[in-house]
């Protein structure tokens, strides 16, 4: 019997590390060896205050790469030692959306590491509608598992920037200058994007921000950011504002400094209590268009791939901590905290 070591979330705040026995791969299905899961804002969430999806007790972690160990019976298209991606999302690939190619709005979708038991183990089991309906991408021998993890979230910003329809010649402004900031930089610098203009308060993150893709970076915790952005793209305002944070300043900051008709990306989720001190009818006279973008779908997370396997879009530079399983604390820490750009768990 292998038996494989994983990160348990029992519940709120109490995660343990176990020894299981290695789940049997039955027909239609991969088992794949992990190698390397990175941990979100999301997972960071999850073992704080729960979230919406999951179900406990679960092994967290859902951006994911490694190796096929197993092939079930009837999977034709992998083999024993092929190198890959997993899209967390496992659609039923049968209803409205799924056959329009938004499978992130499944009406059945299962999430590895809500629904399902994800990455923060040493084996991850794909169930077979997953297998499927193609959330098992094989990677590139030149991209590294660290950078193959960075698919899921660079995935979602694809999405978002797709749903805002981004092109040249536009001024974005991105609030929260981490992670998902960096990469919705990237991506709207690599759409043609002239004028990237980025905010954040946090001084670690104002400084790191310095090696990416900014036109322009506005320090929140001195400046007068309305005023900034206005004498930055003289006195027009932005065409399209992202935050990448869950705060309603950046929301409410967000929608004075866009342009009438201008996009707003409702990219993060919001901490609710406050959402009362949001200027919403700023909306209704400049006639401001509110896109939502929720996950990925798995045509996004191959398009990631894609990007970052041709190098497009570099994801090297931003994974700053490489931890181990046993650390798993101290990695949701380092989110929570936000010491880090990017933490990784590595398996050996």
């Amino acid at each position: 019997m292998i038996i494989l070591k994983a990160a348990i979330l029992e519940s709120r705040e109490k995660i343990v590390i176990k020894k299981l026995k290695v789940p049997e791969c039955n027909t239609g299905e991969l088992l794949v060896k992990v190698k390397s899961c990175g941990i979100c804002r999301t997972d960071m969430k999850s073992f704080l205050s729960g979230q919406r999806d999951l179900k406990l007790p679960r092994i967290l972690g859902h951006e994911v790469s490694g190796i096929i160990e197993h092939v079930g019976l009837g999977v034709k298209m992998y083999k024993k030692g092929d190198r890959v991606q997993i899209s967390p999302g496992i659609p039923c690939g049968n209803c409205e959306f799924c056959k329009k190619g938004i499978d992130n709005l499944c009406e059945a979708i299962k999430i590895m590491g809500f629904n399902y038991d994800g990455g923060f183990a040493e084996y991850i089991l794909v169930p077979a509608n997953g297998v499927k309906n193609g959330i098992v991408t094989i990677i590139s021998d030149n991209i590294s598992f660290e950078e193959a993890s960075m698919a899921e979230p660079l995935a979602c910003s694809i999405n978002m920037q797709e749903l805002l329809n981004l092109n040249n010649n536009r001024t974005v402004v991105i609030f929260g200058l981490g992670r998902l900031g960096i990469l919705n930089a990237k991506l709207a610098k690599l759409k043609g994007s002239s004028n990237i203009i980025g905010v954040e308060k946090n001084r670690q993150r104002l400084l790191n921000a310095k090696k990416f893709e900014f036109d322009y970076i506005i320090d929140s915790s001195k400046a007068d950011v309305v005023k900034e952005i206005l004498s930055l793209t003289s006195g027009k305002g932005a065409d399209v504002v992202i935050p990448c944070c869950p705060e309603y300043e950046a929301m409410n900051t967000g929608i004075q400094v866009l342009t009438k008709r201008g996009k707003l990306g409702f990219f993060s989720g919001l901490i609710t209590e406050n959402c009362r001190n949001i200027d919403f009818n700023l909306i209704h006279y400049k006639e401001i268009s509110v896109i939502g973008g929720y996950g990925a779908a798995i045509k996004h997370s191959k398009e990631a791939l894609d990007f970052i396997t041709k190098d497009s879009i570099r994801v090297s530079n931003m994974v700053t901590k490489i931890i181990g399983l046993n650390d798993i604390k101290k990695g949701i820490d380092m989110v929570k905290n936000m010491t880090e750009l990017s933490v990784v768990i590595n398996f050996d």
